[in-house]
């Protein structure tokens, strides 16, 4: 993670400061114990500063900061006489480092974008290392390139502004793990909350965020969150924040697999069920030949030509009927509305 490279990079940068030696590597304590060694790409000094260079590597993970340079300036400030561990290690925003500017994050407003947990591992590899008890580390972090990065980011909705976080909860990133995109749904949520929102607008994606901003103009960014395949974490984690009512919009493809209880609509994981969407079809009375013709079809938004003007009447409503049974109990104390969108942005039916 950016964290572990900023921790390790840290770490180094104090390491030459006191030795005026290179470094080349850096061994850190991850959380879970674990002792990990990265390379430390460059070393330099400047002045009563050294600053060392990680460069991050993501494995297998589609990680925007893949081959980003993590570079940390340490600089020593004799000025801890009286101060707890918090106070003896400052963090700054250096150069593609963002800054946080809405509440929710567990951060200071105006502060740094570097995380709890790299906070944490930086403090617990520097303070050992500090030449007295009265020393204090000042620990700048740069991304150079990072203000661009972010832009591919969540962040700019999180209210983190002119660059990317620092951020990691193991120090090691999980590749495509649903895990972190289930992480970063809370805090996007969170955030929304915390600036006030009572309405969480939840979507599949940017196509259907598109829609949903057109009739739900009068709401912020924030009130809008991706919840990709996610759709039941994501209620839960509105139901855990209190929202009093979620808008759930959802399009054909992910309907038919959440109409048959599958919170989680992940191609890999489940597939178009055509003799279950028969049994809706036959329970919503469409005609025979519908029914029958549900059998040749490959993909769902075929349902919207296949399916007569009468029958979509029937069958959609039903459809979105079986959603929301799956739903609702997971949102106990709010209220759920569910819109299906069709492929041209129109909201055809409510439930």
């Amino acid at each position: 993670t950016t964290g572990a490279c900023a921790t390790a990079a840290a770490k180094a940068a104090l390491l030459a400061l006191l030795s005026r030696k290179e470094q080349t590597e850096s061994q850190i304590t991850l959380p879970s114990g674990e002792q990990i060694t990265l390379p430390v790409a460059y070393t330099e000094w400047a002045g009563c500063s050294a600053t060392c260079t990680v460069i991050k590597e993501s494995g297998d993970d589609p990680d925007v900061t893949n081959h980003s340079r993590i570079r940390v300036t340490v600089q020593l400030s004799p000025e801890a006489s009286g101060c707890d561990d918090t106070e003896r290690v400052i963090f700054q925003a250096g150069e593609g480092v963002g800054t946080v500017s809405l509440p929710g994050l567990g951060l200071k407003v105006g502060g740094p974008a570097i995380n709890a947990t790299p906070r944490k591992m930086i403090r617990q590899e520097l303070i050992p290392l500090l030449p007295s008890p009265d020393s204090v580390a000042i620990v700048t972090v740069s991304v150079p390139g990072g203000e661009e990065l972010a832009k591919r980011t969540f962040n700019p909705k999180l209210g983190i502004i002119g660059g990317i976080s620092i951020i990691g909860t193991s120090g090691i990133v999980r590749p495509f793990s649903s895990d972190a995109f289930i992480a970063s749904i809370r805090k996007e949520a969170s955030v929304a909350k915390a600036i006030g929102c009572e309405t969480l607008v939840i979507n599949s994606g940017a196509k259907s965020e598109r829609y949903l901003r057109s009739l739900y103009a009068s709401l912020p960014p924030q009130s809008f969150v991706h919840y990709g395949n996610f759709i039941g974490e994501t209620l839960k984690i509105a139901a855990d924040l209190g929202f009093k009512q979620v808008i759930l919009g959802i399009m054909i493809g992910k309907a038919v697999k959440l109409a048959e209880g599958f919170l989680d609509t992940h191609s890999k994981k489940v597939v178009m069920n055509k003799g279950f969407l028969q049994d809706v079809a036959k329970e919503a009375k469409c005609e025979e030949a519908t029914v029958d013709a549900i059998n040749r079809i490959t993909l769902a938004r075929e349902l919207w030509e296949l399916l007569t003007e009468k029958d979509q009447n029937r069958f959609f409503p039903l459809l979105l009927q079986k959603c929301k049974s799956y739903c609702a109990p997971i949102l106990p104390d709010g209220e759920l509305t569910l819109l299906l969108i069709s492929e041209e942005g129109k909201v055809l039916y409510q439930s």
